[in-house]
């Protein structure tokens, strides 16, 4: 089995040269800028390394562009604002006032409500503006696509304790519940 690659997701090394390209940097220049080793800035843009998210927003700093313009056709996540943030997703729901797994939950866009005062306390805890993070929970949901069943917060956590299973297992299967139901109510129809 492959290893994932570290770093934020995304990420295009060709970009980040052309885009130091553009403003006339070596190497050298952008690395004195972010105080990164040229090195490493070779091994981001022939795609051998992937940044971690404060590397990537040194980068668009020094080559004043928005940290998207680095990862084309991804949308920021929850999950980059934490990172970004230097936090794991325990201490999220810690700032949050959430369970792990109800964060967890929201993070992945399986709980289609962001609360206000929840996205105001990540916000504080990430550093960001409010509308950062209620964008950033909108392209988890986008990325999830189908509506996910009724099972968040505490109900699905305590059901996942009565059954022994993790949430995240619990909700798999019933999303494939769901969709058997769908094709057998399909099937149905067509008889």
């Amino acid at each position: 089995m492959a290893a994932r690659r570290r770093g934020v997701r995304g990420f295009d090394g060709a970009v980040l040269r052309a885009a130091r390209m553009r403003r006339g940097m070596a190497e050298e220049d952008l690395g004195r800028a972010t105080g990164i080793a040229a090195s490493l800035i070779c091994a981001y843009e022939d795609g051998r390394r992937a940044p971690e998210w404060k590397t990537l927003a040194a980068f668009a700093t020094a080559l004043s562009c928005a940290i998207d313009e680095l990862r084309p056709g991804h949308a920021t996540t929850m999950e980059d604002l934490r990172c970004g943030a230097g936090q794991n997703q325990a201490g999220a729901a810690a700032a949050a006032g959430l369970t792990r797994s109800g964060y967890a939950m929201l993070e992945n866009g399986y709980t289609r409500t962001l609360k206000s005062d929840v996205a105001a306390k990540l916000a504080s805890a990430w550093n960001v503006d409010k509308d950062e993070v209620a964008g950033a929970h909108a392209a988890a949901i986008q990325a999830v696509g189908e509506p996910a069943p009724v099972l968040e917060g505490a109900v699905l956590d305590g059901l996942a304790v009565h059954f022994g299973v993790s949430s995240e297992a619990l909700l798999a299967l019933a999303r494939t519940m769901q969709s058997r139901t769908g094709r057998n109510q399909t099937e149905g129809r067509s008889s």
